[in-house]
């Protein structure tokens, strides 16, 4: 057995990371079983079953069925579709509120590694990770949107530009509220700080989940208005059925 057998991201432990495993123990993010050394972030089972979504040029996906409205939008993916219901949802507990952003750049150098192949990032300038407002990014300690493009730009070699979107409010939690609430209340959240960085650029914005799709078009909206020949691609990690 090679370095790179089995499924893709996992690979054949070393004899360190064997010792730190024994010490200091990992659990699947989904099902919460120990990890094998040779596992990372998933168990290979939960990973094999993952509910994942096929990305093809010549097909709308669903992702790209939220995002339709935005006239600048070139093309959207997701990794995977999930339900509320799902233990595959544990995976966005760990990567926004139990301090595991890790799994994010994991997943999504494994999808930036197939959307590659497809074609996915030909024509792409820049990535730009959704932002979230000063005070929670302070409360978390980080921008769980950043670690995802962080793994893009490991497989891809974009750069990474953050400091030309801002949040300008924290609005309410979203989860539990209807379509029409979400879309009202994602409304005015952000403002772009330095429309000339990204003026006729075709931009990759990251976020970790999409739902209604509100707050992703809230901050397409305000770039399309802002940004002069703008074009915008989207990756999510997750899309909620």
């Amino acid at each position: 057995m090679n370095d790179s057998a089995g499924p893709r991201g996992y690979r054949r432990p070393g004899p360190i990371r064997m010792l730190l495993d024994f010490v200091f123990p990992h659990y699947c993010k989904v099902c919460g079983h120990r990890l094998d050394p040779s596992e990372n972030e998933l168990c290979i089972t939960c990973f094999l079953n993952m509910p994942r979504l096929e990305y093809r040029r010549d097909m709308i996906n669903p992702t790209e069925k939220m995002l339709l409205t935005e006239k600048s939008l070139v093309r959207a993916a997701s990794l995977m579709q999930y339900s509320k219901e799902s233990d595959y949802r544990n995976i966005l507990f760990h990567l926004k509120y139990w301090h595991h952003p890790k799994v994010g750049s994991w997943l999504a150098r494994i999808a930036a590694t197939e959307l590659k192949e497809k074609g996915f990032f030909e024509g792409i300038d820049c990535i730009v990770p959704l932002p979230l407002s000063l005070r929670k990014e302070i409360r978390r300690g980080y921008n769980q949107c950043t670690f995802i493009a962080k793994g893009i730009r490991q497989v891809t070699g974009l750069p990474i530009i953050s400091s030309v979107v801002k949040r300008e409010a924290e609005h309410s939690k979203q989860a539990g509220l209807g379509k029409y609430q979400r879309w009202k209340n994602a409304q005015d959240l952000f403002k772009v700080t330095d429309p000339s960085l990204l003026a006729g650029k075709h931009v990759l914005i990251i976020d970790d989940v999409i739902t209604t799709g509100a707050t992703l078009c809230s901050l397409i909206d305000v770039m399309e208005e802002s940004i002069p020949d703008l074009r915008v691609s989207v990756f999510t990690l997750a899309i909620a059925e």
